[in-house]
């Protein structure tokens, strides 16, 4: 009896840690607004871009439920984005696609003051909203070629849990790190990404708890232009936003910089977390399952 009241009082413990860790909806709807604004300004009548018709929408933790507070009391909530374009100039190659957006970013007052240097992938936005909210955050933004009819090709396949096909949610994006980065104005040949396919691999993991899928979060409701805000999560979103507040704090600043620079990011995490997660209903239960069953999922090659 005693073993089970304890049981009970370390599930509520860690289901206050994880909700005090998930961003709270005036957090939620300012990232909303955010890159609602961005996707206006790219794909406005009067913009360079709006031909190609660039369409801005989340991904990441931001869509699957796992995004949390900075352990910094000066540190930025992540907010990763997608800005989709359904064509482009047939000569353009992805340096001519990511400044395309660059440049058209810097055209704007605001955002050229908020813009943070190049990224590899991204361009950066760096929010600072002081006063009552004081709120940061930084907005990375994916230049990305998608496939002709696209988002109903998205809609489907997240209407349906069973089609497995996540290759037919693949982007092309760019990386200035890849050798054709200057060259090849074919996105087939591109660097291959796929977010949303990962999004749904992860949220049928979520939602298949105990020998039921539960229809406490919808997948489509996921990659609207303005999700809801999240009130209630489930086990895995919890066990993973729990392990990256581990990570985050095991990889602090009173570390060494050998040991920081280990530090994991939040998509192994998820991913190990994911695939170790066998349904628990019992928040407990599925941390103690995930974190037994981590090493089973890493293969080591020599």
């Amino acid at each position: 009896m005693l073993a089970e009241i304890q049981k009970t009082q370390l599930e509520d413990l860690l289901i206050k840690l994880s909700t005090n860790l998930s961003i709270t909806r005036t957090q939620h709807e300012a990232a909303v607004q955010s890159y609602k604004a961005v996707g206006k300004f790219l794909s406005s009548e009067s913009s360079p871009l709006a031909e190609y018709e660039p369409y801005v929408k989340p991904q990441g933790s931001f869509i699957i439920g796992t995004t949390i507070q900075s352990i910094e009391e000066d540190g930025d909530i992540d907010l990763d984005v997608v800005c989709e374009f359904k064509r482009k100039k047939n000569t353009w190659t992805q340096y001519h696609l990511k400044n395309a957006v660059g440049d058209h970013l810097k055209a704007h007052g605001i955002y050229r003051n908020l813009l943070d240097e190049e990224g590899r992938r991204c361009w950066t936005l760096k929010y600072r909203e002081e006063g009552l909210t004081n709120q940061r955050y930084h907005m990375d933004i994916l230049p990305a070629i998608v496939a002709s009819g696209y988002s109903i090709i998205l809609e489907s396949a997240f209407s349906n849990l069973a089609n497995e096909n996540y290759q037919e949610l693949k982007i092309s994006i760019t990386d200035k790190e890849k050798n054709n980065y200057y060259v090849s104005p074919f996105p087939e040949e591109w660097l291959q990404s796929n977010p949303y396919g990962y999004a749904k691999w992860f949220m049928k993991k979520a939602l298949l708890v105990g020998n039921q899928f539960k229809n406490l979060y919808s997948l489509n409701e996921s990659v609207k232009p303005t999700p809801d805000y999240q009130e209630e999560r489930l086990p895995l979103q919890r066990v993973v936003q729990l392990l990256k507040r581990h990570r985050d704090i095991y990889f602090s600043k009173e570390q060494n910089d050998d040991i920081r620079k280990q530090k994991p990011i939040s998509c192994i995490i998820t991913t190990l977390a994911a695939r170790a997660y066998r349904g628990e209903s019992n928040l407990l239960d599925a941390m103690w399952g995930v974190i037994s069953r981590m090493s089973d999922e890493i293969e080591f090659k020599y």
